[in-house]
């Protein structure tokens, strides 16, 4: 995250051709975060909404053989290979049902391609101070993916931190899992023209 913020604006006034007014500078740990507020495995989490790509219902997926068991399937998102990481398995959490409300984040800006996770439900997107947050120790996570806490309401959120949920092992292989059904796909869609 850079040191200082330059906030520009354009008055409702002025033309939309004019130029911006350069602001203040701002530190951003003074500048609000927004999170996507989920449940997994009986526990709730939050990611930042910038590393969100888009929020969607549980859709079919494939399920090559000799996915890991951390791997729900893979989704085909307009013709995109999307690895489906299952949170619960991950963290060890308590097994997640699909259901009515499962839900999958597709997020981006975390690994090569885009990872998509699956989560029992999004319950709602949040602006947190940066105030609120309550730090993680570094070795009180594993990985450090785990960077803070806060709360909404009596609800204690963890904050995660999505280029650290997986180790850089654990994203170099489903980058190659995620370029093979890639290619899948690709065969499949040659094979129907």
């Amino acid at each position: 995250m850079p040191d200082k913020v330059t906030v520009t604006t354009r008055s409702s006034l002025q033309r939309p051709d004019s130029p911006l007014q350069k602001g203040p500078e701002i530190s951003p740990s003074v500048l609000p975060q927004v999170l996507a507020v989920f449940e997994v495995g009986g526990q709730v989490a939050a990611i930042p909404i910038q590393n969100v790509e888009r929020i969607t219902p549980m859709a079919r997926l494939a399920r090559p053989p000799g996915l890991p068991a951390v791997l729900e399937g893979i989704l085909n998102l307009a013709g995109t290979a999307v690895p489906v990481l299952r949170l619960d398995r991950l963290f060890q959490l308590g097994e997640q049902r699909l259901g009515l409300y499962s839900t999958l984040i597709v997020m981006q800006g975390v690994a090569d391609g885009r990872i998509a996770l699956l989560v029992d439900r999004v319950s709602q997107i949040v602006t947190v101070a940066h105030s609120e947050v309550l730090p993680v120790g570094k070795h009180n996570s594993f990985n450090e993916c785990a960077c803070g806490m806060t709360t909404v309401g009596e609800q204690v959120i963890h904050l995660l931190a999505p280029a650290r949920i997986l180790l850089a092992t654990e994203r170099k292989t489903l980058s190659e899992f995620q370029e093979m059904a890639q290619r899948r796909l690709k065969e499949w869609s040659i094979e129907k023209e």
